[in-house]
């Protein structure tokens, strides 16, 4: 039996809805990988000023993390392709406010 229209049109939404999710998860990917070559950068060009080394190594640890986040988030979706990128939480966004970074 062939699809119907609404079944289609439901499946473009799903397409539609896993690009907006690479897109967003990408971005969020993209941005730590960033901090991590700036940190190999500085803890390669020996920066031994005191505290430097450990400013470093914690933020690698952080994006390490954000990484991690992201890649949850990415079999969340691949488990529950149906579901929008919003409904797939963020540990990283406040509650209370979408797209805004927790401090």
């Amino acid at each position: 039996m062939p699809n119907s229209d609404g079944e289609g049109a439901n499946a473009q939404q799903q397409i539609e809805n896993l690009k907006a999710a690479m897109r967003e998860i990408t971005h969020e990917i993209s941005n730590p990988i960033g901090v991590l070559r700036m940190a190999a950068y500085f803890l390669e060009s020996g920066d031994t000023a005191p505290g430097k080394k450990e400013h470093y190594i914690g933020l690698i640890n952080e994006s390490l993390d954000k990484i991690e986040l992201q890649l949850k988030r990415l079999k969340a979706l691949r488990e529950n392709p149906t579901k929008t990128i919003d409904e797939i939480p963020n540990p990283l966004e406040s509650p209370s406010s979408p797209g805004a970074p927790k401090s």
